[in-house]
């Protein structure tokens, strides 16, 4: 049976999975690997789950660190399941980070090492596309024989979708619908999470010249860039934020 600690690792997993307001179902699915790595029932699965709906769980530092380095490299995994980090999701990492005493520019190295990592493997998991066979040479012109009528048709057959590795209690409304991706241009989504990170923890001349190096464009197209980003994301706030340090226990 998992002990105290083990639920309470958990819980700061959940407490950052809804820490932006609501639960991809990615996030789900890494919650489920870990449930079952720690040996959490359903039950405890559920109802720990349904204490993160309410808002009612907090993150815990943990004593030792190698404990609070083991907790930070799970809370990056559950962030980044879903393709993107949320400013209050970034907000929560970089204030438990700072209990390891590592600062920002490292933390945003090991979130895009993950980031990258996740996208490497969803394009390896992308089915190849076979190229159609040469066609044949023409034959000798046959005389055509008549139509044959058409085939029946049959329906499709219709197959039981297969139950999802964890469920939610009785399904609360969340306050805030699940928001919907922003384009800027033709940045892929990655690259564009990326560039969002810079601008968000670099100051402007720095994010600028990180833009520049990323997509391999001049300074005064990264600076244009930049301002599109801005724009797009109204709640993104530009330069290094203030960090408070968590209450100790």
């Amino acid at each position: 049976m998992p002990d105290a600690a083990t639920r309470r690792k958990f819980e700061a997993l959940v407490a950052a999975a809804f820490s932006d307001g609501f639960l991809a179902e990615a996030e789900k699915i890494v919650l489920q690997q870990k449930a079952d790595r720690m040996g959490l029932s359903t039950r405890e699965v559920h109802e720990i789950i349904g204490l993160g709906q309410q808002r009612k769980l907090s993150i815990g530092i943990p004593a030792t660190t190698s404990e609070r380095e083991s907790l930070l490299d799970d809370l990056i995994d559950v962030c980044t399941a879903d393709g993107r980090v949320e400013a209050p999701e970034y907000s929560l990492l970089a204030r438990f980070a700072e209990s390891l005493k590592i600062s920002l520019p490292d933390l945003r190295v090991r979130v895009n090492r993950r980031m990258q990592g996740l996208s490497d493997r969803n394009t390896r998991a992308q089915p190849r596309r076979e190229s159609p066979p040469p066609a044949a040479p023409p034959g000798p012109r046959r005389v055509e024989a008549p139509p044959l009528p058409p085939p029946p048709t049959y329906e499709s057959a219709t197959f039981m979708q297969a139950p999802t590795p964890m469920t939610a209690p009785p399904p609360t409304p969340l306050p805030k619908e699940f928001p919907k991706d922003t384009k800027v241009g033709d940045i892929p989504p990655v690259t564009l999470q990326l560039l969002k990170q810079s601008i968000m923890f670099d100051n402007e001349i720095d994010s600028v010249a990180g833009i520049s190096r990323t997509l391999g464009i001049a300074a005064d197209r990264a600076a244009q860039i930049r301002l599109a980003i801005l724009e797009a994301f109204p709640d993104l706030k530009p330069g290094s934020q203030a960090i408070r340090q968590l209450p100790r226990r």
